[in-house]
């Protein structure tokens, strides 16, 4: 009976000795998954750490691009306002302030055009205001760009008074530093 109390003993002592051995002994699932989660983690935050450090360092041509895009659509924008805003009391003026913001090749089309227009709208006393309703660049590179422009205006003669509605598509170049409009054509 005494070799009985002995095999106890050593029974009980096998088991502690397991416990502190761990060589033998599996990470369990839920460690491994927390462990690939926290990687996956540290190697995105080290991903948008570089991205970021990009995008500050091209921020230059970033910004320079959105002024752009916001000078091309200012131009187009007046472009729009001055072609739609006329008297027949003040047509020298309307072709002054109009060809100002016209390319060389542009400026010779519209005073051409200008003759055809100009007896009709002194003989029908005609006279607009217009306004943009909505712009935005459809492209834009270093030297010339499309803006897409949508205006109303009303058109009073002394015949009757009209509502326009235009939808144009408003071409631009840089000359010498300064965005110009080298064409404009209706769009649907």
């Amino acid at each position: 009976m005494v070799a009985a109390p002995a095999d106890r003993d050593r029974a009980e002592v096998t088991p502690d000795h397991d416990q502190h051995h761990t060589s033998n002994r599996r990470t369990p699932p839920f460690v491994v998954a927390m462990l690939s989660v926290f990687a996956g983690l540290i190697v995105l935050g080290a991903g948008v750490f570089v991205w970021g450090l990009w995008m500050v360092d091209d921020a230059g041509p970033t910004l320079s691009r959105v002024e752009q895009r916001g000078e091309v659509t200012r131009v187009a924008e007046q472009f729009t306002v001055r072609v739609n805003n006329y008297s027949s009391d003040s047509v020298d003026e309307y072709k002054t302030s109009v060809t100002e913001l016209l390319s060389t090749k542009f400026s010779s089309e519209f005073d051409q055009a200008m003759e055809d227009i100009v007896v009709q709208v002194q003989e029908a006393q005609m006279e607009s205001q217009g306004e943009v309703l909505a712009s935005g660049v459809a492209t834009l590179d270093d030297d010339s760009a499309r803006v897409l422009v949508v205006a109303d205006a009303t058109v009073k003669t002394v015949f009757d008074e009209r509502q326009r509605h235009f939808r144009w598509e408003i071409s631009l170049v840089k000359v010498d530093g300064d965005w110009l409009v080298d064409d404009f054509t209706p769009v649907a």
